[in-house]
């Protein structure tokens, strides 16, 4: 009997194990629906290819903060407006990045950072491959979208410099599709509080 209680709790441990792997194994390789975008599974596979990079280039990953995630999403929320891409606001009180921050979170000794950038999904654009070219293609899954924007990070030496910033510990990424134009924008907020 114990034989036989030890034999069904390593089979349920074992399927429960490949239940979740094949689960989350190719989590993002949804096709992008214009009518339904998928805000929080692109901010999630996006966050995901960031930390694995962040991982090739021995550097620990980023963890999702929620206060963090207010900060991306208030600048997020202005750019829906606008048709260029900014760091500033001209808000009292959230005119750049380390202002918004202290408006959600009172800290006086903190580090942050932003990176904005913005794609087209769904239709034919310049997309940057990790090497830095580029290319014509078209994301139609939530993984091209994400591995473009990444792409597009790295391939801007500012952007990147706080994609690998070792010392950053926060994270939090807010989008924008835009179901007019096809656009994807994201906003990426990191930070470190002392």
């Amino acid at each position: 009997m114990f034989i036989l209680n030890t034999m069904t709790r390593l089979l349920t441990f074992t399927l429960s194990i490949f239940i979740l792997t094949s689960s989350f194994g190719n989590i993002g390789d949804d096709k992008i629906d214009p009518k339904k975008f998928d805000h929080n599974l692109y901010e999630k596979v996006l966050l995901l290819k960031i930390n694995a990079y962040r991982k090739e280039k021995g550097i620990r990953p980023l963890m999702s903060n929620t206060i963090i995630y207010k900060v991306a999403a208030d600048q997020n929320t202005f750019l829906k407006t606008k048709s260029e891409i900014t760091h500033d606001q001209p808000t009292a009180g959230k005119k750049n990045v380390q202002q918004r921050l202290v408006s959600y979170i009172n800290v006086k000794n903190y580090s942050v950072a932003e990176n904005i950038a913005r794609t087209f999904v769904l239709r034919n654009t310049q997309n940057y491959l990790r090497n830095g070219s580029t290319k014509k293609s078209v994301a139609t899954t939530y993984n091209e979208a994400a591995t473009y924007m990444l792409n597009a990070w790295i391939a801007s030496e500012f952007h990147k410099k706080n994609l690998i910033n070792p010392n950053y510990q926060l994270s939090g990424i807010a989008s924008y599709f835009n179901p007019q134009n096809y656009s994807l924008t994201a906003v990426q907020v990191f930070a470190t509080i002392k």
